[in-house]
């Protein structure tokens, strides 16, 4: 039996409202400048992982409570994959598409690109996983349907992802909290 994990559910659920969100200029307006805020960046940065803190962080105080001290307070997606590897809350793309290990409600949803090299993108699980991949809400996205992983898309958007689209060097972090 799975143990309550109320921060990432309810971050998850919080998450679906904000579905619909859109930017007012590049990388701006009320809503996305209020994710960045969570995180300490400028108007006009990229803003995937804001969302994500932003999300985590009402989960908790809506809560009572707090995130879980040294869990990233960033808005470079590289921080949160890093900091899931190094404290054994990794779940590699091809450990869940073999079943092993699948990623659950709340769970962060990293995406990696290739051509970066790294961790480019992030969102959160708001469906239990499938045999083919998971649904996420992810900010910073698009509404596009077959032109792969947007990450500097005009807002927040609930994607249907498999599991190829978060890349081979992708994966999950598990929020247990």
């Amino acid at each position: 039996m799975e143990t309550k994990r109320p921060i990432a559910t309810n971050a998850a659920a919080q998450a679906l409202t904000n579905v619909g969100v859109v930017e007012e200029g590049e990388n701006r307006g009320r809503w996305v400048e209020t994710y960045q805020a969570a995180v300490g960046i400028p108007p006009g940065s990229p803003w995937c992982a804001a969302f994500v803190r932003f999300r985590l962080e009402r989960a908790a105080a809506m809560l009572g409570t707090q995130i879980p001290p040294g869990f990233p307070d960033s808005g470079w997606t590289p921080d949160y994959s890093n900091w899931a590897k190094s404290n054994g809350y990794w779940v590699p793309v091809a450990t869940a598409e073999a079943g092993t290990i699948l990623p659950r409600i709340g769970d962060l949803a990293c995406f990696y690109f290739a051509a970066k090299q790294r961790i480019a993108h992030i969102g959160i699980v708001v469906e239990y996983a499938k045999l083919w991949g998971v649904v996420t809400v992810e900010g910073n996205t698009g509404p596009d349907i077959d032109a792969g992983v947007n990450r500097d898309g005009d807002g927040v958007y609930r994607k249907v992802r498999t599991w190829s689209e978060l890349g081979a060097g992708g994966g999950f972090v598990r929020i247990n909290w």
